[in-house]
């Protein structure tokens, strides 16, 4: 937890390419007793430790934020779930990398669904903007992004207030973040590190996914495909 509190300023600042398959540099090398995937390398990253956030091998983060759409209930990641977990960090008035991180996870929950494994897999969606993210926020969001509420495997998430979403989000899982206020716009927004983990039923992250603020040719896009094929992999090796 340490490197990533010390880190978590750069997280935004790091420059990441993904070599072939998106995915993360482990300690191992390889896969380990508390993961089932190998692992895969990162680009101009030598040391994966180095990293913000939780690599392959890591346990997540403890945390517990409640539950607007669940009456307010406090969840505990990983500790209140026997799955496989799927988790991104978000805002929902967000009109760049959230949209694009949202749908890769609901075109996931589609994809779980039609495999048979919809009850193994949850998925989690923790804001850093709870002055906006309220209950009927996150509605519309679900809407606009067709995530399929009624399967009951989809968490929003949202700390009580500022302070709690930087110690949860920033501060525990690495997901840096920093209010904005553009010209062009009357209400803030967010610059932030835009990603998505894979972990596995025991809590150990198999997979993290880094989305570039801005694609290139020579910045290889996270795709559903990328993330589908690791939870298939995943499901099939732990059955």
């Amino acid at each position: 937890m340490q490197r990533r509190t010390l880190l978590t300023a750069l997280g935004s600042g790091i420059a990441v390419g993904l070599s072939g398959c998106t995915g993360t540099f482990g300690s191992d090398g390889g896969s380990g007793e508390n993961t089932y995937l190998d692992a895969k390398e990162w680009e101009r990253v030598d040391d994966p430790s180095n990293l913000p956030f939780p690599t392959h091998g890591d346990t997540l983060p403890s945390v517990t934020v409640p539950a607007p759409l669940r009456d307010g209930q406090q969840v505990s990641v990983p500790a209140d779930f026997e799955t496989d977990l799927l988790l991104t960090f978000a805002f929902t008035t967000c009109n760049t990398m959230c949209p694009r991180l949202t749908s890769i996870l609901a075109q996931t929950q589609d994809f779980a669904r039609e495999e048979g494994f919809g009850d193994q897999v949850s998925f989690v969606e923790t804001t850093f903007d709870p002055a906006r993210d309220n209950a009927n926020a996150f509605r519309q969001w679900a809407d606009k992004h067709r995530i399929e509420m009624d399967n009951g495997n989809w968490y929003f998430l949202r700390p009580k207030d500022e302070d709690r979403a930087k110690e949860v989000v920033q501060e525990q899982y690495g997901v840096h973040f920093s209010k904005t206020n553009p010209e062009n716009m009357d209400s803030y927004m967010f610059t932030h590190t835009g990603l998505i983990l894979l972990a596995n039923k025991k809590g150990y992250v198999e997979r993290a996914y880094k989305l570039q603020a801005q694609q290139s040719s020579e910045s290889p896009r996270v795709s559903r495909q990328d993330v589908t094929d690791d939870l298939a992999t995943l499901r099939e090796r732990e059955s």
